[in-house]
C-alpha cells in the first residue's frame, strides 16, 4: 500500500548540518541620533511556552525501591521555537516527553520539579500541580503528543474519523456538534495532505504506515495547541516517508506558529528541524545550546561522539567512531559523571563528582551553550577522513 502522496525526492540522512548557519553581522549603520537610539523602547521579552525547572522522575521497581530516570532536568521553551532531545535509548527522553503532559505509565511518577505553561491568555500553570479534570481540559486542546509508532497509538477497531471525533468530542471547548466535528477533521486531515473522504471512514490497518504517521499528527493538531511534543515521528517508515513527513512538519509549524520539542535517535531529522538541541544521558540534560553549536562545536564528548557515529552519505567520507561500551544502568549509576567509563577524557576528577552544566555562551531565550564536562575545553570535535569525495 502507498501513501497518497508522492513524497518529494532526496533524503534527509545525508549529511548532518544544522538547517542554516548564523549570517554575519551585516546591519546598515543606525542614522538616528544617540538620544533618539538611547530613549527607544527595548524589545519586551516572550515568556516561555514551557519551563521546566529540576524535574525528576522515578519509577517504582519494586514495594519500596525506585529507579530515577529523570535527574534534575531544567529548560524553558519560547513560542514558536522547535527544541530537540537527543541520546541513546534509556537517556530518558521518552520519559521526559511523557512527564511534560503528565501521561507516565503507572508505575512512574514525578517526584519533584515543576512545569510551567504559559497560555495564549499569558495566565501561567503549573502542569504537576493540575487535577485530572484540569489536565484533561488542558491536553490536545493547549498541548499534544504525538506517540512513537502510529499502528500502536491508533485504536485498531474504530476508525480514523470516529477516533479525532472522540478527541474533539472530549477535549475541545464547549459543546461540538456533528458538522463541526467532519468540518475539524477533513480540514486537520487536508492539512497533512491526505484526502478526508479516503482516511476519515478508513481503519488505521487500511492506511499505509506513511499515512497513520500523518493522521496521527493531524489528530495532535485538531484543536491547534500551543505545544507540540513529538516522539520519534519517523520510526519505521522508509526514507522517502521520512522526507514527507519532515518536510510537512516544517510546513505545519510555519502555519500554526506552535512551539515543538523533537524526540529523536535521528541526529541528521534533529539538525534539519530545530533550532535548539539538548543532549541528554542517563536521565540528566549533559548538554545544550542552538543546532549551530551543538552540531559545529559540541562540547561535551559524549555529543562529539553521538554525531561522528553517524555515517554520511555524499562528501568525504569519515572515519566512523562507535562509542565504547553501553549506556549505565540508571539502577546503579557509577560515581561522579555517568558518562566517565566510556570517556578518553575522563580523570579521577570526574568520577569523584558529577558535572553540573557549564555556560560556555551565554544568550538570551535558553540559547545559552553550555554543557556538564569539566574538560569541555578538550573536546575538540573532527572527522578523520578515510576517502576523498
Amino acid at each position: 500500500m502507498t501513501d497518497s502522496t508522492t513524497p518529494p525526492t532526496g533524503s534527509h540522512a545525508a549529511n548532518i548540518q544544522p538547517a542554516g548557519s548564523q549570517p554575519a553581522n551585516t546591519q546598515p549603520a543606525d542614522s538616528r541620533s544617540d538620544a533618539s537610539r538611547a530613549t527607544a523602547p527595548a524589545a519586551v521579552a516572550p515568556e516561555p511556552v514551557l519551563a521546566v525547572r529540576d524535574l525528576e522522575v522515578a519509577y517504582r521497581t519494586g514495594k519500596t525501591s525506585r529507579v530515577r530516570a529523570l535527574r534534575g532536568v531544567s529548560f524553558d521553551l519560547y513560542p514558536e521555537s522547535s527544541l530537540a532531545l537527543v541520546g541513546e535509548s534509556g537517556s530518558g527522553k521518552t520519559t521526559l516527553g511523557l512527564a511534560l503532559l503528565r501521561l507516565l505509565p503507572t508505575l512512574g511518577e514525578i517526584t519533584s520539579g515543576s512545569v510551567d505553561f504559559t497560555g495564549e491568555d499569558g495566565r501561567k500553570r503549573d502542569v504537576t500541580a493540575m487535577s485530572a479534570a484540569q489536565l484533561r481540559k488542558w491536553r490536545w486542546s493547549e498541548a499534544a503528543m504525538v506517540f512513537q509508532g502510529a499502528q500502536n497509538a491508533f485504536n485498531p477497531v474504530l476508525t480514523i474519523g470516529q477516533q479525532m471525533a472522540d478527541t474533539l468530542r472530549d477535549h475541545a471547548p464547549g459543546r461540538i456538534g456533528r458538522r463541526e466535528i467532519l468540518e475539524r477533521s477533513a480540514e486537520a486531515l487536508r492539512s497533512v495532505r491526505l484526502e478526508p473522504r479516503r482516511v476519515l471512514g478508513s481503519y488505521p490497518h487500511e492506511l499505509s504506515g506513511g499515512m497513520k504517521q500523518r493522521a496521527l499528527i493531524a489528530t495532535g493538531l485538531l484543536l491547534h495547541p500551543r505545544l507540540l511534543v513529538l516522539d520519534e515521528p519517523t520510526t519505521a517508515l522508509d526514507i522517502l516517508t521520512q522526507r514527507t513527513v519532515i518536510d510537512l512538519l516544517a510546513e505545519l509549524r510555519e502555519e500554526f506558529k506552535f512551539a515543538m520539542i523533537f524526540i529523536s535517535h535521528d541526529l541528521a531529522l534533529a539538525a534539519e528541524l530545530a533550532d535548539r538541541v539538548v543532549t541528554m544521558y542517563a536521565g540528566k540534560v549533559i548538554e545544550t545550546g542552538s543546532t549551530q553549536d551543538i552540531f559545529t562545536a559540541p562540547k561535551h564528548p559524549y555529543t562529539s561522539k553521538l554525531i561522528n557515529a553517524v555515517p554520511p552519505v555524499t562528501g568525504d567520507l569519515p572515519e566512523l567512531a562507535s562509542i565504547p561500551g553501553a549506556p549505565p544502568s540508571l539502577a546503579t549509576l557509577p560515581p561522579g559523571c555517568a558518562f566517565a567509563p566510556r570517556c578518553e577524557l575522563a580523570t579521577d576528577e570526574c568520577r569523584a563528582a558529577e558535572p553540573e552544566l557549564i555556560t560556555l555562551t551565554q544568550r538570551p531565550q535558553d540559547m545559552t551553550h553550555a554543557a556538564a564536562c569539566i574538560h569541555h575545553d578538550q573536546v575538540h570535535h573532527e572527522r578523520k577522513v578515510i576517502a576523498r569525495a
